[in-house]
């Protein structure tokens, strides 16, 4: 029988305690930002589409007032994507062989910080929820503790995830353990 070894990752983070080490770190699917692609496409389209007709080249104003949001919705849609891109990029979980953290970044300037130690988890499950999730490979995959719940959503390859984590609590003694009579 092969025992999976546990994977130590060299990563450093704020808050990090003395001996602690990493052992996962996952974030949300990329597809979680598939509204604002969409939004900010159907943006670029509705400011562009006046340039096609002839007649707002009669009117000098209308001209250059469309001329004007086509070039400014394109640059205005970019910096949202960047900003929502860093909001993705930097929301991240964090599991060591004592807690899992949940960091999750809004805009620049505000970050929220979420902390489960490992013994006070009373037992884990994923769910993958329809087609589409099956089709992209994520899912949401609750914690339950004793304090309350950590629902992580859009979670890429959530069975492959749970796998990791379940053991990972499991070898820091925490998870739903048989209870001896």
């Amino acid at each position: 029988m092969s025992e999976k070894k546990s994977v130590h990752i060299d990563h450093d983070f704020p808050g990090q305690q003395s001996g602690e080490s990493v052992e996962l770190v996952f974030r949300q699917h990329p597809l979680v930002m598939r509204k604002e692609l969409f939004v900010g496409l159907g943006l670029i389209l509705f400011a562009v589409l006046p340039l096609d007709f002839p007649q707002v080249y009669a009117s000098p104003a209308l001209s250059s007032f469309c001329l004007k949001l086509a070039l400014f919705t394109p640059v205005f849609v970019l910096v949202y994507w960047f900003w929502r891109w860093i909001g993705w990029y930097y929301s991240v979980f964090i599991v060591t062989d004592r807690r899992i953290l949940e960091i999750h970044q809004k805009g620049l300037f505000n970050r929220e910080v979420s902390e489960w130690q490992h013994d006070k988890i009373l037992n884990m499950n994923y769910h993958i929820p329809g087609f589409q999730a099956v089709i992209f490979s994520f899912g949401t995959i609750t914690v339950r503790t004793q304090v309350g719940d950590l629902v992580m959503t859009s979670i890429h390859k959530p069975t492959r995830i749970y796998a990791e984590l379940t053991q990972i609590v499991r070898d820091a003694g925490g998870g739903s353990t048989p209870v001896s009579v």
